[in-house]
């Protein structure tokens, strides 16, 4: 027998939506406005969501994960596939995927997005949804950028980044014009920057992250003597526990830290300390005036590379 579930009381109503998962939910979203309202009054949930631009959205809740899929075939519509124990895949209704990325947003009142992906289009299929996400100050965990020939005018795309709240990291494998010039103005935990030319020691002396890795550097080794004679101040960068570069600009010209490069200990067994999957071989204790100790390796070669762990 059909039940009039809009004609519970409001807080009876919203417990039965604390118990349905998103496929649920979004299924009775699509019944009409009026059960879409319904849902929405229920207040704020603590989903998360990934979302790279493409037709696949990833709900995470509750320690699971439930894939929205997009398919033109309406006699897939709401067809579910477990894939594992922890995660389940449903196909629905693809027209423009911002179009389905909002509508999850605002259905289920979702305030935080796990992962924002920037891999196809470019700054025309972006800008609007960035801006949407700016105004309506949603946190984003992480942004990626992936390298693709294909994107077009990412580099538009960056002062719009800047406005955006991303906490935990921003990663860009994209390549840049060599006239690009970009400031960071807010930083995540992490950042991963290839091609990173335009990052130079002015932001480096500003960076808040706990982690910085920068590729296809240009920064040489006056650029991070100044990074580490600021280092060894009391109360300077207090976040930091790595840092990796890899220039070009790193030789054996001029010194970091009163030693020339290559900087490593050399003894008959290797040494080595680790934080988390960052690791540095063969270091070199430096220690700041407080008496914290980092600990450093220089590597010469066709890419000169520089580690620092804290």
């Amino acid at each position: 027998m059909p039940i009039a579930l809009l004609n519970f009381p409001t807080d009876l109503l919203r417990e039965v939506f604390k118990l349905c998962d998103p496929f649920e939910l979004y299924k009775l979203s699509k019944c009409s406005k009026k059960t879409q309202k319904s849902i929405k009054s229920g207040g704020t949930k603590t989903w998360k969501l990934q979302f790279s631009g493409g037709n696949r959205i990833v709900t995470s809740a509750d320690g699971l994960r439930y894939t929205f899929d997009g398919t033109q075939k309406p006699d897939k519509f709401f067809k579910i596939k477990h894939v594992t124990r922890n995660r389940s895949c449903m196909s629905i209704q693809f027209d423009d995927p911002f179009d389905v990325f909002f509508y999850l947003l605002d259905t289920f009142r979702i305030r935080v997005v796990e992962t924002l992906g920037i891999h196809l289009g470019g700054y025309e299929v972006y800008s609007k949804a960035v801006r949407e996400l700016i105004q309506r100050n949603i946190e984003i965990e992480e942004v990626h950028i992936n390298y693709n020939p294909e994107v077009q005018d990412v580099d538009k795309l960056m002062p719009l980044l800047n406005q955006m709240n991303i906490t935990q990291k921003f990663e860009c494998r994209q390549k840049f014009p060599s006239e690009f010039r970009h400031q960071l103005d807010n930083f995540p935990t992490r950042i991963l920057l290839h091609n990173s030319f335009w990052f130079d020691i002015s932001q480096l002396l500003e960076c808040t992250c706990v982690r910085i890795e920068l590729q296809e550097s240009i920064l040489s080794n006056q650029d991070i003597d100044a990074f580490f004679q600021k280092w060894k101040k009391p109360g300077t960068f207090p976040n930091l526990r790595f840092l990796k570069i890899v220039s070009k600009n790193i030789d054996d010209k001029s010194p970091i830290l009163g030693m020339i490069p290559p900087i490593l200990h050399v003894t008959r067994a290797r040494t080595a300390i680790s934080w988390g999957a960052d690791r540095v071989e063969d270091y070199v204790r430096v220690t700041k005036d407080d008496g914290a100790v980092g600990f450093l390796n220089v590597q010469l070669g066709d890419w000169p590379t520089l580690k620092f762990l804290v």
